[in-house]
């Protein structure tokens, strides 16, 4: 039950006000309330406002955030007494690091310092600002991350994908930017023009693709590197197995140097023909050309070229189509990955069949796999199936693999 301590309240008026206040929050795991001086633990105010505050809810979710930083950390939230000690404000400092990196997980934007920081329960839900760094400082943090990366590109030091935090010297903290945070003046003047102009591009694009704090983390990051932010592949295969395969990149240049050519291959076990016709797609904003490197009977390099280049900083969405290939007797895809990819999605539309089963899995660099299923889709469309897969934040060297049955005849047909 909440209390209202009369001897710290103002009497009338305001003591009607300060009880409203305290009712903005029901404390976890006891019975008292909090009084003006003393406010709660941030903790403690955002667990009941996401009704997370029973110890069994807050451990399922402790566990469904701790499958994303470090699967080995499921099961291992606080003990009850733990918690409650967390939540009492009694703790010395701050829990164990691997408690702190969960408990970050499942309130992003907010470090462990601060979650165990004491607050009136209307602020729990603002982020306090780090240090009231000002535009200029705040859009130089972002610069300065881009012009170290840019003199060394590294594929491993990188934050890429939820939940799995920056490293290294060069951690951006949580800075909050913006285009009116644009470096100008004498703040650029240790910066190279190709870091500035890759930040004032950055800058531009969080606002057209309503991109978040943690996404410009991540993408400064990457400087050095070609990213895509997006790759589809459509599908679609005959009845007799005839297939065509259209291929969509959403490109971002983080690189110091135009992106005029990026090379590609395709493969296929079956060819209809001397060799695969490959051709860009209608839909591309840029010039794009195909350029033919090496070919046998059932497979071919190349390289699309893609006028004007796109400049550092740049984002174009460029595309091509190959036809010739067919499904015969194995029914698979397996796609690889020579870039960071923020998005992927591939379907499959086979013509009249029926799926005997249908598996999907992700292979890691080190060559550990994991399941896909949990993001693969299928169903029919008249005679047709339908498949769809997604994966978010692969990285360089990684695989993606679609594996279906087909039964030709549809059940109840002769």
């Amino acid at each position: 039950m909440l209390r209202c301590d009369t001897a710290r309240v103002a009497t009338s008026t305001s003591c009607t006000q300060g009880v409203a206040s305290m009712l903005l929050l029901c404390l976890v795991g006891g019975d008292e309330g909090w009084v003006m001086g003393s406010p709660p633990i941030r903790l403690k105010t955002l667990l009941q406002l996401r009704h997370w505050q029973t110890y069994r809810t807050f451990c399922s979710e402790y566990d469904k955030a701790a499958k994303v930083v470090d699967s080995e950390l499921v099961g291992k939230a606080p003990s009850r007494a733990q918690l409650h000690r967390w939540l009492s404000g009694d703790l010395q400092g701050l829990p164990y690091p691997f408690h702190c990196r969960v408990l970050e997980q499942m309130f992003t934007g907010f470090t462990a310092r601060q979650l165990f920081e004491r607050c009136p329960p209307e602020e729990a839900e603002r982020p306090p600002r780090e240090a009231a760094a000002t535009g200029s400082e705040k859009a130089n943090q972002l610069l300065g991350v881009l012009d170290e990366r840019l003199e060394a590109p590294t594929f491993t030091d990188v934050a890429w994908g939820k939940g799995q935090p920056v490293r290294g010297p060069s951690a951006l903290g949580q800075p909050t930017f913006s285009l009116t945070d644009a470096p100008s003046g004498a703040d650029l003047d240790t910066a190279s023009d190709a870091a500035r102009t890759i930040s004032r591009r950055l800058l531009e694009l969080q606002k057209i693709r309503r991109f978040s704090d943690d996404d410009m983390q991540e993408l400064a990051s990457l400087a050095g590197h070609v990213v895509e932010l997006a790759e589809t592949i459509h599908i679609d295969i005959e009845a007799d197995g005839q297939a065509t395969v259209v291929y969509g990149f959403d490109l971002l240049n983080l690189s110091n140097r135009p992106l005029a050519r990026v090379p590609r291959d395709i493969w296929f076990q079956c060819v209809d023909g001397e060799s695969l016709a490959i051709e860009p797609t209608a839909g591309s904003e840029r010039r794009v050309a195909i350029q033919r490197i090496h070919d046998t009977a059932d497979m071919s390099k190349f390289a699309f070229q893609v006028s004007p280049p796109i400049k550092p900083g740049e984002t174009a969405r460029v595309g091509y189509s190959c036809r010739g290939g067919k499904f015969d007797v194995s029914h698979y895809w397996r796609q690889f990955f020579p870039r960071f990819t923020r998005h992927f999605t591939m379907r499959v539309r086979q013509k009249s069949i029926r799926l005997g089963s249908c598996s999907a899995i992700e292979e890691r660099p080190d060559g550990s796999e994991e399941s896909a299923a949990d993001t693969l889709i299928w169903d029919y469309e008249g005679e047709d199936a339908i498949m769809t897969l997604t994966r978010d934040y692969l990285r360089p060297n990684q695989y993606v693999s679609l594996h279906w049955d087909v039964i030709r005849e549809p059940p109840g047909r002769a």
